[in-house]
């Protein structure tokens, strides 16, 4: 195993929403706030993560610190509706939702395009390609409603589910050990 954090990392973001689906569905759980949660768990493991990976130390540590930014934002977003307090809400959801998180996430987009440039070989890497292909297109159609006004979630919210796409990725990465790859 090249990355256990990364493989379990990848596990919990493919997890998270049917773990909410079910939680609000057996349980009567808020599934937003449990996809919060589970995320704020995701996002602190890829921080630990990025280091198991043949990636320029700075490009690590400025996602370690994206990442830990980020769990520290979907912890609070999932911890606001219990606490039910008005100005953490506002703070978890309003200045850090939607600014912070959108540039925080897409400095993890851009280590996963450093993880496939300096760390991924033969058939994983393919893949990798196709995948970040799939998502930067989908970026740009989210600046382009952006742009129009609007927004991925509104316009076409099951395109956010393409952002998976990556873990799916990183569950095969974080597989193949270094001399598995050196072997293709």
């Amino acid at each position: 195993m090249k990355s256990w954090r990364g493989f379990l990392a990848a596990i919990i973001f493919l997890s998270a929403v049917p773990v909410a689906i079910s939680g609000q569905a057996v349980f009567g759980i808020d599934a937003e706030m449990v996809l919060h949660l589970v995320c704020a768990v995701g996002f602190a493991f890829i921080a630990c993560a990025v280091f198991d990976f043949k990636i320029p130390g700075w490009i690590n540590w400025t996602d370690a610190l994206a990442t830990g930014g980020l769990a520290v934002i979907f912890l609070l977003q999932g911890i606001s509706p219990l606490l039910k307090n008005d100005a953490l809400k506002y703070l978890a959801f309003q200045i850090l939702g939607q600014r912070v998180e959108g540039w925080l996430v897409r400095l993890l987009l851009l280590w996963f395009v450093a993880l496939l440039i300096f760390d991924s070989r033969g058939k994983t890497r393919i893949f990798g390609f196709l995948v970040m292909s799939v998502v930067f297109l989908t970026e740009l159609y989210d600046f382009y409603l952006t742009y129009l006004g609007s927004s991925l979630s509104a316009a076409a919210g099951i395109l956010k589910l393409l952002y998976l796409l990556p873990f799916i990725w990183l569950l095969f990465e974080s597989k193949n050990s270094f001399e598995e790859k050196n072997d293709r």
